[in-house]
């Protein structure tokens, strides 16, 4: 048992040695004093409660009041003195009376009020168990809890003894606590194994109950301790080049800068944060603190500029002016607007050797010496400059480059990269005019305003192609064997007749299933599975864009179009790589582009060879504007006359009025989409109507739920298709009436009924032509451009005409048959990789123009053509950086817009149509004011070009023939400009959509226009020019046939594209009846994004 041994201590405080004498153990110590040993260490534990100071317990005690002193040797039990090898010695107790009065009684006596009731003893035997046990079981628990209590207090205590000990020894021997941790703690001592808990240590020091002046201190070291972290760390970020724009970015495993984002991460987060953030607000909370973090790094070093550049770049994507960019460059969010724009430069400063950069005084150089005085009579002499050498000893030419600024880098990286693309060989090149207003602020004298008109190109690697494949020589030999074009190569075939006939029936069900509401959307699937495949539909990939400078080079002409052609290779620099001079060169553009290329490889072949015969290319139409000129051909044939009114119900003109949509006047038609539109949304109603004919319900409702089965609504189609979409019904018709007038017989058929068929049918093709491209399929594509070779005839787009000959002839007879495989797999691109998001090539070319002049030309003094040329490479990336930036760190504005609701407008002309039967053969009812019932365009234009031995189809082929016989004339000149070798690669390069050469070195200046061309004697301009170029020799107007002359009458009048509808890539996604499709909104998507709302090309306004 543990013995007390202590000093008593008097009432003022005054220690008293006590002596040690020999006591009993603390049992026979409780037994002297009457008072049982638990309440001895109740007594010995609270103190207070027995009037005695807690503070005066320490390692020395003294004995109980009111007992004797107690030994200093441990005393074994049961024995008066001496020592046992079994005794335990405990700490000793110091105890201050605070007055000298007996102990009282420790334990009150027992008493009661009463018995203490418990419980009923109720339930069975085994219940009684149970709840004996399950009191057994609490009783020990609380035994458990309470020992485990003890045994703590007991631990500390003996802690507090330990470590109260070591502090007296210290004292004892002139040393300090804090020279112990300082020995402890200092790794030279390598007393790592006794260091632990700092941080608790830490919150010791800066607790609110320590001293005001050791927080301070405390507060200062960490301060000081974070500061120099923080500037390590951010000069390690410096030195890694991570966040340098000409090193590697940063990526999501990047995890540098610890200490300093977790102080960022303080400042941006409460107590309150930690408990109750939403998951988005903690993404968002995170992206504030990494933007302070990057915006602080970028200001310790200028180097570290990658998130500047990047959002410099986003804010002029986006349209922001400059002065906005100035100001956000101020607050360290982006570049300045220098910075970003400034072109390369090289700037030279010349400083004595030795002299600082950073000196503020730099020593002035000493004067030039006078020169001495002449001797009298003789010349004055002349002072000599010191040598060069010694010069350039004393004087150090400092060179400093100056980068390009953001924009320009990127443009020369945009350029490289389409250098590497047109390397290969493999690739097609689309160009179209652009024009732009330079408007002058205040005009005066030389300043007003001017429209110009230059021209865009892209590139694009061509898909599934091969270099043995497009030679030169094969197709020169296809060329020259080619038969002429027959009037069999146009017509359909009854496969193809069949097969048209087909998709015309399925384009009725994709607008049935469409637009007849939600209960036909069940057959969807049906629809879907039951769409005609060619086997010349595009393999579905994505298509890389590269744009290529602008030019101030006016396309219109003829020779502006060679200048065009010299200016894209001389851009991609591929004319002096191995394959320039036998691979063909593949050039893409609209009608006008296309006959002007044709046109001077008419007026050089015999001549020229080499390059400047221009027998090299492979010419592609644009799809885009031959659907341009079959809208403006569609409303010349079905507009009718507007005052007619009810007179001519199934005209388009009525339909417009009926609608309430703007006037429209045939000799100024609107832009293409709301041509496009008025007549879509008729086509739709006239399909539901006619639905509603054949199967005889009164509402769409009811007959949707009549129809069981797929195949039932496939024969509803295939019935309006041959009831009311029928022209040789139509045929018939006035073919009966022509014999009855002759005969004076009743005249039968329906002029209403007729003109509306035929509406039908010619917008149906027109449905038919749009979906087809957006589905990729080449095969439809081509039966439909059969079909606008003749309508094209019939409706007075003469031009575009000769163009569908010279298309058709191509694929049929004229190209070699690898190199028409390569033009239906190319003369659509796919942007965005999707399925039914295909484009033509020229619409590419019309929306990336559209972007260039709109958003990124700049404004006033500002624009150039120098600045277009530097833009307009980096149309592709700004777009796609600016939708990057906004997925990312934008708010959710949504991210596709719904197409038109057009049920309205479709129920109303579904009721105009049957109020008027339009479509009921009534008899005797003539479109009044018309003049002549509508034509069947298809069948005049048959009728034109078969009718006379002297009509255009025999035009065409005599120029062919003449072509053919005048290339096979050996010519005066043949050359190839900047031609390195003649031979061609012993194995073949293939080509597909992501194959890209590496890039082919440094921008280099544009060289001079170096054209073997004969001089051209035509004006400049516009369309009319001569065509006199060979004056004097065998070239006379003889040659110049029907077809050639054509080629340079004044343009037809045509659609015009002023908004961003019009050159929308997804115009037809919304509406066009695909089922499936989930094209993006990409024109009103990017504009919307970009805070653009776009009304035409000239009236932008930013929000």
């Amino acid at each position: 048992m543990p013995v007390v041994k202590g000093t008593i201590v008097s009432s003022d405080d005054s220690p008293t040695p006590s002596p040690s004498i020999s006591t009993a153990p603390l049992s026979t110590l409780g037994a002297q004093n009457q008072t049982p040993l638990p309440a001895l260490q109740t007594y010995l534990r609270g103190g207070v409660g027995l009037g005695l100071a807690a503070s005066s317990v320490s390692r020395s005690h003294s004995p109980l009041p009111g007992s004797s002193p107690v030994a200093t040797s441990p005393v074994g039990p049961g024995s008066g003195s001496g020592s046992d090898s079994d005794s335990e010695e405990v700490d000793e107790v110091n105890v201050t009376p605070i007055a000298q009065t007996t102990l009282p009684a420790l334990l009150p006596p027992l008493s009661s009020d009463g018995l203490v009731y418990s419980d009923p003893i109720i339930g069975t035997k085994e219940e009684r168990k149970a709840k004996a046990r399950q009191k057994g079981q609490t009783k020990r628990m609380e035994t458990l809890t309470a020992r485990k209590v003890e045994t703590a207090e007991s631990s500390e205590a003996n802690k507090v003894a330990v470590f109260e000990e070591i502090l007296d020894k210290l004292s004892s021997s002139g040393l300090t606590f804090g020279q112990l941790m300082l020995y402890v703690f200092d790794p030279t001592n390598k007393k790592g194994a006794q260091r632990g808990q700092a941080t608790q240590i830490l919150n010791f020091w800066v607790s609110n109950k320590n001293s005001k002046s050791a927080r301070e201190e405390v507060g200062a070291w960490a301060e000081e301790f974070i500061e120099d972290a923080m500037r390590e760390e951010a000069k390690e970020i410096t030195e890694s080049q991570v966040l340098q724009t000409t090193h590697t970015t940063v990526d999501h495993d990047y995890n540098t800068g610890r200490i300093a984002m977790k102080m960022l991460a303080a400042f941006a987060t409460s107590s309150r944060n930690l408990k109750n953030s939403l998951d988005e607000r903690v993404r968002k909370r995170f992206t504030i603190i990494t933007s302070a973090a990057l915006t602080l790094l970028g200001e310790y070093s200028h180097r570290n500029n990658f998130s500047r550049r990047i959002l410099g770049l986003y804010l002029y994507a986006t349209g922001a002016q400059r002065q906005t960019i100035s100001v956000m460059s101020h607050l360290g969010i982006s570049e300045g607007y220098q910075s970003l724009t400034h072109k390369p430069r090289v700037m030279i400063n010349r400083r004595p050797r030795g002299v600082k950069h950073d000196d503020p005084h730099p020593p002035a150089p000493p004067s030039t010496p006078p020169p001495e005085p002449s001797v009298a009579g003789s010349p004055q002499a002349i002072y000599a400059p010191p040598d060069a050498e010694l010069l350039t000893e004393k004087i150090k030419a400092l060179e400093k480059v100056i980068k390009p600024g953001t924009l320009q880098e990127l443009s020369l990286s945009m350029r490289s990269l389409a250098r590497g693309v047109a390397s290969t060989g493999l690739f097609a090149a689309a160009y179209d005019n652009i024009n732009l207003m330079f408007r002058a602020a205040e005009q005066v004298m030389g300043r007003t305003d001017s429209q110009e008109n230059g021209t865009c190109a892209t590139i694009f690697p061509l898909w599934k192609a091969a270099a043995d494949q497009m030679r030169i020589a094969d197709l020169d030999a296809a060329f020259l064997s080619a038969p002429p074009l027959t009037i069999d190569d146009i017509l359909l075939t009854h496969p193809e007749i069949e097969l048209m006939d087909k998709c015309l029936r399925h384009c009725v069900l994709r607008i049935i299933v469409e637009h007849g509401g939600e209960r036909f959307k069940r057959f969807r699937d049906d629809v879907d599975n039951s769409l005609p495949i060619t086997s010349d539909k595009i393999e579905l990939h994505t298509t890389t864009i590269h744009p290529l400078p602008a030019w101030m080079i006016d396309e219109s002409t003829i020779i502006g179009n060679a200048e065009v052609a010299h200016a894209i290779y001389t851009e991609l620099e591929v004319r002096g790589l191995s394959h320039w001079n036998w691979i063909v060169k593949i050039l893409c553009g609209d009608q006008l582009s296309i006959a002007r290329l044709r046109s001077l490889l008419n007026i050089r072949a015999g001549h020229e060879g080499g390059y400047s015969g221009f027998g090299w290319g492979v010419w592609m139409p644009g799809l885009f504007h031959g659907k341009i000129a079959d809208m403006h051909g569609f409303f010349v044939t079905h507009w009718g006359v507007p005052h007619r009114g009810t007179r001519n119900p199934g005209s388009l003109s009525f339909h417009n009025t009926h609608l309430h949509r703007s006037p429209i006047v045939l000799t100024s038609l609107p832009p293409f989409r709301v041509c496009r539109d008025l007549v879509f949304v008729s086509l739709y109603a006239r399909v539901l109507h006619c639905l509603l004919l054949v199967s005889g319900k009164a509402s769409l409702e009811e007959c949707a739920d009549s129809i069981k089965s797929f195949a039932e609504l496939e024969a509803y189609a295939a019935s309006i298709y041959s009831k009311f979409a029928n022209a040789e019904l139509v045929g018939n018709f006035r073919w009966q009436r022509q014999r009855a007038e002759g005969n004076d017989l009743p005249t039968p058929g329906d002029e209403i009924f007729e003109n509306s068929s035929l509406l039908l049918c010619d917008a149906l093709i027109s449905r038919e032509f749009t979906d087809s491209i957006k589905a990729g399929d080449s095969g439809r594509v081509v039966l439909v451009l059969k079909l606008l070779a003749l309508s094209f005839r019939g409706n007075g787009r003469s031009k575009y005409a000769y163009e569908m000959l010279h298309l058709i002839h191509n694929l049929t007879h004229v190209w070699p048959k690898a190199i028409r495989n390569i033009v239906l797999n190319n003369w659509l691109v796919n942007p965005t990789g999707k399925p039914f998001s295909w484009v033509e090539v020229d619409l590419m070319q019309e929306h990336m123009n559209f972007w260039i002049k709109t958003i990124y030309k700049a404004h006033g003094s500002a624009a150039s053509w120098e600045w277009l040329g530097m833009v307009a490479p980096c149309v592709t990336a700004l777009r796609h950086l600016s939708t990057s930036i906004i997925n990312i760190l934008g708010s959710d504005q949504g991210t596709k817009h719904a197409p038109p609701d057009l049920s309205t407008d479709i129920e109303l002309l579904m009721d105009s149509l049957a109020e008027h039967d339009v479509y009921q053969v009534k008899g005797r009812r003539f479109a009044e004011g018309d003049g002549s019932p509508t034509p069947d365009v298809i069948a005049v234009g048959i009728q034109q070009l078969t009718d006379s031995s002297s009509n255009a189809l025999t035009e065409y082929n005599a120029a062919f023939c003449q072509l053919q016989a005048r290339r096979r004339l050996r010519p005066l000149v043949s050359t190839w400009l900047d031609s390195a070798e003649t031979s061609e690669p012993a194995s073949p390069v293939h080509a597909n959509s992501t194959s890209v050469a590496a890039p082919s070195g440094p921008v280099d200046a544009a060289t001079d226009v170096e054209m073997a061309v004969v001089d051209s004697r035509s004006d400049s301009g516009g369309s009319e020019e001569s065509v006199d170029y060979f004056e004097g020799d065998d070239f006379d107007t003889e040659q110049l046939t029907a077809f050639e002359r054509a080629m340079d009458e004044v343009d037809e009048p045509t659609l015009t594209r002023d908004s961003a509808d019009d050159v929308a890539l997804d115009m037809d996604g919304g509406d066009s009846g695909f089922i499936g499709n989930d094209l993006e909104m990409d024109m009103y998507e990017d504009l919307e994004d970009a805070g653009f709302i776009v009304d035409d090309v000239d009236t932008v306004d930013y929000t």
